[in-house]
C-alpha cells in the first residue's frame, strides 16, 4: 500500500485557507477543520483517516474520481461527501466553497462500532458517496464549529459528545462493519478463573477496570464481560463489589479499625460508599454487622 497521508499533510495536496481547527478542543481521533477553497483541480493521496466533507457555503458542480470513472453532482450547504480511508482521489470544482472536514480515525470508528453493536469490530469501511443530503451531519458540523470558535465551560465534553453522535450516525447510515469471530463461548478455563480471582483479591483496595481484567485472558472487554457472566452468573463490576464487601466483613470481624479506614482498605471511595453498598448487599450497616460479630 502506498504512503497514507495524515491530517497535517492534506493541505499540501488540497491547498485552501484554514479557518478553524479543533486540535486544542476535541479528541485527536475526531478532528474538525474548516477550509475555504477557490476553484481547484487536485489529486489527494490515500489518507490514514476517514474523510467526511460537510459543505457550509457556496454551490458548485463537483467532479470526483476514487476508483473507476469520474462522478459528478451539484454540492452546496446541506450536502455531505464521504470518502473511505486508504484510497487516492481526484477532485475538480469551479466555484468558491467553505467546507467542514471531519477526520475520523479507524480505531475510533471500530471502537464505536463495537460499543454500538455489542460485537467486536475488526474494521470499518465508509461508503464512497459524492452527494448525500444529511441535515443531521449539517447540524452537528454547525454545533462543532460553534463550540470550537466560541468555547465556554464544558466545551471539550460537548465537542466529544457531538463527535460520538456523528460517529454513530455515520456507522448506521454510511458504513460497512466487519466483525471479529467470537471467542469460544461458555466458562473460563480454571487457570484463567484463578488468575482473575487472584488479581481481584490483590487489587481490591483500588478501582479495577474491565480492561485490566480482560487483558488477563487476552480478551476484548466485550468478550470478557460475556464470558464472565457465563462463568460467574454476574457482571464483573458486581463481582468486584461483592468481593469488596467480603473484604470489609473480614476487617469488621477481626479489626477494631475505624469504619473510614476499613472502607479505604476494602476499595470503597469513602465510608458513605461502604455504607451504601454494604446495606444494599447485606441489608445491614457495617456498624450493625460489627455488633453482631462481637455480641
Amino acid at each position: 500500500m502506498s504512503h497514507l497521508i495524515t491530517v497535517e499533510e492534506l493541505p499540501r495536496y488540497a491547498p485552501g485557507d484554514l479557518m478553524l481547527d479543533s486540535a486544542t478542543v476535541g479528541k485527536a481521533d475526531f478532528r474538525l477543520r474548516v477550509f475555504r477553497y477557490a476553484p481547484s483541480d487536485i489529486w489527494v493521496p490515500p489518507s490514514d483517516n476517514f474523510l467526511v466533507v460537510v459543505y457550509r457555503e457556496g454551490t458548485t458542480s463537483m467532479n470526483r474520481r476514487v476508483t473507476g470513472g469520474w462522478k459528478q453532482n451539484h454540492v452546496g450547504r446541506g450536502v455531505t461527501t464521504l470518502l473511505t480511508r486508504a484510497e487516492a482521489s481526484d477532485w475538480r470544482w469551479n466555484g468558491n466553497l467553505e467546507v467542514c472536514h471531519f477526520y475520523i480515525s479507524p480505531s475510533l470508528m471500530a471502537k464505536t462500532a463495537s460499543d454500538a453493536f455489542d460485537r467486536d469490530a475488526d474494521g470499518v469501511e465508509l461508503h464512497d458517496l459524492l452527494k448525500v443530503e444529511d441535515p443531521v451531519l449539517t447540524w452537528i458540523g454547525d454545533r462543532m464549529v460553534q463550540e470550537v470558535s466560541e468555547g465556554g465551560p464544558g466545551g471539550r465534553l460537548c465537542y466529544d459528545a457531538l463527535a460520538l453522535q456523528a460517529s454513530v450516525h455515520i456507522l448506521r447510515r454510511y458504513a460497512s462493519v466487519h466483525f471479529k469471530m467470537p471467542c469460544s463461548q461458555g466458562r473460563f478455563r480454571p487457570a484463567h478463573a484463578r488468575m482473575i480471582e487472584d488479581y481481584v483479591e490483590q487489587n481490591i483496595c483500588r478501582n479495577i477496570t474491565l480492561e485490566e481484567l480482560a487483558n488477563i485472558c487476552n480478551c476484548t472487554p466485550v468478550q470478557f464481560a460475556r464470558k464472565f457472566h457465563a462463568h460467574y452468573g454476574m457482571r464483573p463490576h458486581a463481582y468486584v463489589l461483592h468481593r469488596k464487601v467480603e473484604r470489609a466483613c473480614q476487617h469488621l470481624r477481626q479489626d477494631r479499625l475505624a469504619l473510614k479506614e476499613i472502607a479505604l482498605l476494602s476499595g470503597f471511595s469513602d465510608q458513605s460508599h461502604l455504607n451504601r453498598i454494604f446495606r444494599r448487599q447485606l441489608n445491614i450497616t457495617p456498624a450493625e454487622f460489627r455488633k453482631t460479630c462481637t455480641s
